[in-house]
C-alpha cells in the first residue's frame, strides 16, 4: 500500500524518516503495524528473505528514539551486523549510531553516548556481564535471525541473552526477525509477542529440480549442453546473461565447482570484463605478502568471471568477491551455506549442487530450514520480477526427497539447544556474578524463563551440577544461602570464558610458578586445549603422529581437565602457531597443515583474546606475565623473539622488521638513531620517512622539510 495512506497511522517522526526511503509498505510491514508496532507491542516476524523485515525493525527503532529511548540491534554474525549498521547509518545519518563486535574483553562504556547500537550476540553478552549499568534507557531490542536459537553453538548464547535482556530491560519492546519457520508461534509465546507470519515475497520464486538434463517444475524443460549438471545449467544461464549463487556443502567442493564453471564462463566475457577481472584477480592474489595456493586458485577463477566463497578466504578477499558479484562482474559465486545467512547477496538464480552433507551418521540430508535460507536468495527485489531456485538431483530418489522435504514440506521446528553442560555452567556463573540472582532458588527460576522451558525439559540436574562444580573449584561461594562470586569467578566471567578454561589456566600457572622459564610451545598448547577453540581439524593419521609426540613433549596442561582427543589435537595447532612465530609464511602453513588463510587468521584472533585472558590469570595469581605479553606480540605479528622491539614501531610488520634486523637495526634505540637515508634504503622512501618522523616529529632540527 502507498506510504501516504499510512501517514496518519504512524508517528510523524517515523513517517518523515522513511518517506524518502520507501514508496509503500509491504504486507508483513502492514501486518506488524496492525499488531501494535507503534504501540510498544512485542512483535515476532516470520517471513521470507527480502520481504521487508528490516524496515519493521527500523520503524520500531525510530519510534523508540522519538520517545526518548535508545535501541539495540543484535545479529549473530559479524558480516551481517556490519552490513545492517552500514545501511542504517547511510539511511539515517543524523542518528548517532555505533557498531560493536570487537574483542570480548574490550571496554564499551562509551556506547551510552549513542542512540542505536548494532552488536553481535556474543559481544553484547560480554558487555552486559561486564557492566550492564551503563546501558540504560533502552526502549527497543531487535533480534535478527532469531531462528538461530536452534544452532548448537550460537543458540545457547542467544537464548540466555534474550532472557537476560528481559530482566535488565523489562520495558523494552522486542522485535524478533526470522526466516519462515514452522513454529514461530512458540517463540512468540515465549517472548509475549504478537506473531506476524507471512509468505509474501516481493519477487516471485520459481523452484525447479534438475535431473538427467531436464529442469522439472510441473513441466519438463530439456537442456542439452553438456553432461555435467552444474555446467549444463550454467551454460543456459550465460546465454540469458544471468548470474547465479551456487551452494556447495564443503570448502573443497566450492573450489572444484568454481574451477569447473570457470571453464565455461571464460569464453563468454567481453573485453572490458576481461580487463576488469584481471585487475580484480591481481588484487585478490596479493592480499598477502606471499600468496598462498588458495589465493592463486581464487585469482585464477576470478580471471574467468567465477569465485568461490567460504570461511577459508581472507576478509578482504570476501569483500572484493561480493562487491564484484553485486556489480555484475563475477557471474557465479560458489559458496558454502554460511553465505546464505551472513551476507545480503541476492542473485537472479540460486543453484544447490547437493542436499547432502557428511554428518555423524554418514551422508545426511540438510535441514529444510538451511535449504530455505539458500533458496531465499533467489530473485533481486530491485531488478527481477522472478527468481529461480534450482536443486540438482542425482537420481529419482533424490527428486522425491527434494519435492517432499524441501518444496512441499515444512521447515523443522526451532527447539532450544540450551541443555548442554558448558552453556549452563558458563551462564550460571554469569547470573551470580551480575549480582541479580543471589540464591540457588533464584537461579533455578531464571532458567524457568528460558525458551527451553517451553519444551518441558527439566534443567534442575544441569543447574545443580554447575553450582556444585563452581563452588568446588572456588569460582563461587555460598554464605548462608547467599551466592556470590570469588575473585576468580569474577575474572572468568569478565573474560567471557568457560569456567573449565579458568580451571585449566589456574592449574597451568601453579606449575609455571615452580619453574624458572616459560616454554612458548607449552603455552600455545594450553590455549588450544581451552574449550573456546572450535577449530581443531586433525586427521586420524595426524592424530596418531601427535599422540606419539605427546609422550616426548614437556607440556604443562593438566590432562585430568582436558578431553584426551583435544589434548592430542592441540599439539598440531600449537605447531601451526609455533611455525608462525618462527616466521614461516602463510603459504607454507597452508601447504603443510592444510589450514586456509581465513581459518588461520580467525585462529590468531581467538589466540589474542585467550592469551590476554591467560595474562590476566597470571596477574591474579601473582605470577610473572611478561613472557605471556611478549608471546602475544609474537603471535599477533608472526615474528621471532628478536624482532619484538621492532614491530612496536608503526608501519613495521614482520617483513620490514626482519629487513631492518638484517641491516643492523636491531632495537628500538637503533631505529631511533638511524638516519633518514638508512631507513629509506631499508624500508623504501615512503615508509622510511614515516618511521623517521615517528621518532623525530617533535625535534625541529631533524624535522623533514
Amino acid at each position: 500500500m502507498d506510504l501516504t495512506n499510512w501517514g496518519d497511522k504512524m508517528p510523524t517522526v517515523v513517517y518523515s524518516k522513511i518517506k524518502n526511503k520507501v514508496k509503500g509498505l509491504l504486507p508483513p510491514q502492514e501486518m506488524a503495524i496492525k499488531e501494535g508496532l507503534f504501540l510498544g507491542k512485542n512483535i515476532m516476524v516470520s517471513a521470507p528473505t527480502a520481504s521487508g523485515k528490516t524496515l519493521i525493525a527500523e520503524m520500531a527503532i525510530l519510534n523508540a528514539l522519538s520517545n526518548g529511548k535508545k535501541a539495540i540491534y543484535i545479529a549473530p554474525m559479524r558480516a551481517l551486523i556490519s552490513e545492517k549498521y552500514e545501511d542504517f547509518k547511510n539511511d539515517y545519518p543524523d542518528i548517532k549510531t555505533a557498531l560493536s563486535m570487537g574483542d570480548y574483553t574490550e571496554s564499551d562504556s562509551h556506547l551510552d553516548k549513542y542512540d542505536v547500537i548494532f552488536v553481535s550476540t556474543e559481544k553484547l553478552d560480554s558487555m552486559l556481564r561486564n557492566s550492564h549499568n551503563y546501558m540504560m534507557n533502552v526502549g527497543c531490542i531487535v533480534y535478527d535471525e532469531i531462528h538461530l536459537l536452534v544452532d548448537n553453538d550460537r543458540g545457547p548464547t542467544l537464548e540466555f541473552l534474550i532472557a537476560l535482556n528481559r530482566k535488565i530491560f523489562p520495558s523494552a519492546q522486542i522485535i524478533g526477525l526470522s526466516a519462515t519457520i514452522a513454529n514461530g508461534n512458540d517463540i512468540a509465546n515465549w517472548l509475549d509477542c504478537n506473531f506476524v507470519k507471512s509468505d509474501f515475497r516481493p519477487v516471485k520464486l520459481v523452484k525447479k529440480i534438475y535431473l538427467n538434463g531436464e529442469l522439472i517444475n510441473g513441466k519438463r524443460d530439456e537442456i542439452n549442453n553438456v553432461d555435467n549438471p552444474l555446467l549444463n545449467i550454467a551454460i543456459e544461464l550465460l546465454k540469458k546473461r544471468k548470474q547465479a549463487l551456487v551452494f556447495s556443502q564443503t570448502k573443497k567442493t566450492t573450489m572444484s565447482n568454481a574451477l569447473a564453471l570457470s571453464e565455461v564462463t571464460g569464453t563468454k566475457l567481453d573485453p572490458e570484463e576481461v580487463s576488469a577481472l584481471k585487475r580484480l584477480s591481481d588484487e585478490v592474489l596479493h592480499v598477502l605478502d606471499i600468496p598462498t595456493s588458495q589465493c592463486e586458485k581464487l585469482s585464477e577463477v576470478i580471471k574467468r568471471g567465477v569465485a568461490f566463497h567460504h570461511a577459508g578466504l581472507l576478509n578482504k578477499q570476501r569483500k572484493l568477491v561480493e562487491n564484484a558479484f553485486r556489480n555484475g562482474l563475477i557471474k557465479f559465486i560458489v559458496a558454502t551455506p554460511t553465505l546464505a545467512m551472513g551476507v545480503n547477496l541476492p542473485a537472479n538464480t540460486v543453484i544447490i549442487s547437493s542436499v547432502y552433507r557428511y554428518g555423524d551418521f554418514g551422508s545426511e540430508p540438510l535441514p529444510a530450514l538451511e535449504i530455505e535460507q539458500m533458496l531465499g536468495r533467489a530473485g533481486r527485489p530491485k531488478y527481477d520480477t522472478e527468481g529461480t531456485a534450482i536443486i540438482i538431483a542425482k537420481n529419482e530418489r533424490d527428486e522425491q526427497l527434494i519435492r517432499e522435504k524441501y518444496f512441499d514440506g515444512e521447515t523443522e521446528p526451532i527447539i532450544s539447544k540450551f541443555n548442554n553442560e558448558v552453556a549452563v555452567r558458563k551462564y550460571v556463573l554469569a547470573l551470580i556474578d551480575m549480582d541479580i540472582y543471589k540464591s540457588e532458588n533464584a537461579v533455578h527460576k531464571f532458567f524457568d524463563e528460558l525458551y527451553i522451558s517451553e519444551f518441558g525439559i527439566d534443567m534442575e540436574g544441569y543447574i545443580d551440577s554447575a553450582l556444585d562444580f563452581l563452588e568446588e573449584h572456588g569460582f563461587i561461594k555460598d554464605e548462608r544461602g547467599k551466592l556470590s562470586t570469588t575473585p576468580y569467578g569474577k575474572l572468568v566471567n569478565r573474560l567471557y570464558l568457560d569456567p573449565y578454561t579458568g580451571l585449566l589456566f589456574m592449574s597451568f600457572i601453579e606449575q609455571v610458578k615452580k619453574r624458572d622459564k616459560l616454554n612458548p610451545f607449552a603455552v600455545l598448547h594450553l590455549l588450544f586445549c581451552s574449550s573456546e577453540f572450535k577449530f581443531l581439524r586433525v586427521t586420524q593419521s595426524e592424530f596418531n603422529k601427535y599422540e606419539d609426540e605427546s609422550y616426548k613433549l614437556e607440556l604443562m596442561t593438566d590432562q585430568n581437565i582436558v578431553e584426551y582427543d583435544r589434548y592430542v589435537s592441540a599439539i598440531k595447532m600449537a605447531h601451526v602457531i609455533d611455525d608462525w612465530i618462527n616466521e614461516r609464511n602463510e603459504r607454507d602453513i597452508e601447504e603443510e597443515y592444510k589450514i586456509l588463510p581465513g581459518e588461520f587468521y580467525t585462529m590468531l584472533e581467538s589466540l589474542r583474546w585467550l592469551s590476554y585472558s591467560l595474562k590476566e590469570f597470571f596477574k591474579a595469581l601473582g605470577a610473572r606475565y611478561a613472557d605471556i605479553s611478549r608471546l602475544s606480540m609474537r603471535v599477533k605479528h608472526g615474528v621471532k623473539d628478536e624482532l619484538v622491539p621492532l614491530i612496536a614501531i608503526p608501519e613495521v610488520g614482520r617483513v620490514r622488521a626482519r629487513r631492518m634486523y638484517s641491516r643492523g637495526i636491531r632495537s628500538f634505540a637503533d631505529a631511533k638513531s638511524a638516519d633518514l637515508q638508512l631507513l629509506s634504503s631499508v624500508l623504501g622512501d615512503r615508509i622510511g620517512k614515516k618511521v623517521y618522523m615517528y621518532f623525530h616529529a617533535a625535534d625541529p632540527q631533524k624535522k623533514l622539510i
